[in-house]
Parts: C-alpha cells; structure tokens; sequence
C-alpha cells in the first residue's frame, strides 16, 4: 500500500499530525517505537490548553485514541532507515517490514541526557517525569516555586549556571550540583555570587526516595544533599538519523534538523518536521502545534496534486 503521509514518531507532534491527516481522509500511518517521554510521565502537566492537570501518559494515551479513531494506523516499531523520493518513499523497519508513502513527516523528538549514577543512567527512570525530577524550564519550572531546588549539571558549568539564573525568579533557594565541566565564566560566577546560588561540585554515587519522588543526592566523596525538588542540565539532541539519510539539512548547532519555514517544510521534496526534531522548545502544546501546522501543509500540497 502507498500511504498518503506515514509519521515517524508518536508523540504529541506525530500524533497530533495523524489526527488532522485522517480526519480529511488521508491514509495516514505513524510508526513508533513508544520510547517517547510521555508514555513515562506520570506527573501531571497543567499549561496543556483544554487538557488541565493532566497526566503526560494520559494526553499520550488520549491523542492516540483519537488518531486511530479518525482512521490513522498507529504501529509500533523502529524505523531503522527511509529512503526514495517525493511521491514513493521506502521506510524500512526494525522488524522487517518495508512501508511506502507519497509524503513523510519526521517527528523523531530528541535525546534526552540524563545524570549518570555510579556510571548508569537507569537509576534515573524512577524519578524522572514521576514527580519532582525536572528537565524542561519552559514545561515545568513553576512547579519549583519556592521550593529549596538543586540543579544538576550533566554537561557545561555555564549551561547549568544559566539554568539556575533562569529558575531564580521561581525560588531563592537554589544550589547547582556540577558532576562534569566545572569550569565557569566569571561573568556566571558573578552572577551567581549576586544571587547566593551556590556551586558544588561531585559524582553521583546513588539517588535516595521512594514513589517517584527524590528525597536526596549520595555523592561519591561521602556527602549527601537534600532538596525538595531537582531540575537537570543537559545537552539536547534531536535524533536526527533517518532526517539526515534523507538529505535534510542540519540546523546550525548540528542538534536538530532544519525547517524551511515554520510550516515545517524542509529542503527535502515531500519531507517535513515536526515536535523536537525542530530547534524549539520541548513542551507538548508546541509540539501538537507544529505537528498540526506540518499536517495541514502536507494535505494542501497533496491536494494540489489532487486537483492538477
């Protein structure tokens, strides 16, 4: 079967795409591996408009019912490399099928980093989008109002330095932990210094809580750290491999791929983005934005081709 668009990524962008494809028939097909954040978010997100207090599971949950309810195939499976042109696209699967499609919409998000513990990752599952561990200022920082906050540093002392500056109209009360790149600016050492933010510097060696909710830091010299809330600093990537098989040129930070416009469009004939894979900000509501906006773009140029 040739579908009209198939969308790689099942997040609110992907999904939000689906919805409007099938609601004006088009045979749309959104393949996912179902690693994206939301399927993990318990906490509850409260600046998704219409969707108050929410649930990140459940707005995932939510679009995807009515996705397929309009008619959108939703499969789960990993993409592993899309080739072809405008007009027959090959996507190849993990599993081994091989789909094709006359349009593709990209919406693969992004890398999300997070603090190693002891070397491992893993530990971080538990608390990350279950309660008071945070990752995105623009989604979650009032959440830490006045709330004593620790910011840990994955990455760059600058970036996490900025991070802190930023979360400081939300709380006084704010340290930074720097568990890679120590070194700062004096412009952010300053700065710092003006708002009493403290710098500490350590390994993680363990995280302490239970049900979602950290409680503290063990660090490898020994010392422990409390706080009532966390918020993490770290690189962020969009995964752009299958973009970047197709020819679809790079943002400048190499991070990201690059849209024409803000319709979503790309350099690539037939190919468009949506969601993370874009230089933009993470939260959900923009990424149902340009998922909608990348859909009604790819049904006006099918369109066209209808009526020519």
């Amino acid at each position: 079967m040739l579908y009209d668009t198939i969308i790689i990524g099942g997040g609110p962008a992907g999904l939000s795409a689906a919805i409007h494809l099938a609601w004006h028939n088009r045979a749309a097909l959104v393949i996912d591996r179902k690693t994206g954040p939301l399927f993990f978010t318990l906490e509850k997100l409260y600046n998704v408009p219409g969707m108050p207090a929410t649930k990140g599971i459940q707005i995932q949950k939510q679009l995807k019912e009515q996705a397929v309810e309009l008619g959108a195939e939703v499969v789960k499976d990993n993409v592993t490399s899309a080739t072809g042109t405008e007009g027959n696209f090959s996507i190849t699967c993990e599993s081994g099928k091989v789909w094709s499609a006359k349009t593709l919409l990209l919406a693969t998000g992004m890398a999300r980093y997070h603090p190693t513990v002891d070397g491992d990752y893993k530990p971080c599952f538990a608390y990350a989008g279950k309660g008071n561990m945070f990752y995105c200022p623009d989604c979650e920082a009032p959440e830490i109002k006045d709330k004593d906050t620790i910011v840990i540093g994955t990455a760059s002392a600058n970036g996490a330095a900025g991070m802190a500056l930023g979360l400081s109209r939300y709380t006084d009360r704010l340290r930074i932990l720097l568990t890679s790149d120590s070194e700062l600016s004096d412009d952010r050492r300053e700065k710092l210094t003006a708002k009493n933010i403290q710098t500490i510097r350590g390994q993680l060696q363990a995280l302490h809580g239970k049900k979602g909710i950290l409680s503290e830091l063990a660090l490898t010299d020994g010392s422990v750290l409390q706080a009532e809330a966390f918020f993490v600093s770290s690189p962020v990537r969009g995964r752009t491999d299958l973009a970047q098989q197709l020819g679809v040129e790079m943002a400048a930070t190499g991070n990201h791929a690059q849209p024409q416009s803000q319709r979503g469009d790309t350099n690539v004939p037939g190919v468009w983005i949506a969601g993370d894979l874009r230089p933009m900000t993470q939260q959900v509501s923009v990424a149902m934005g340009t998922g909608n906006i990348a859909a009604i773009m790819i049904d006006q140029h099918l369109r066209k081709q209808d009526i020519a």
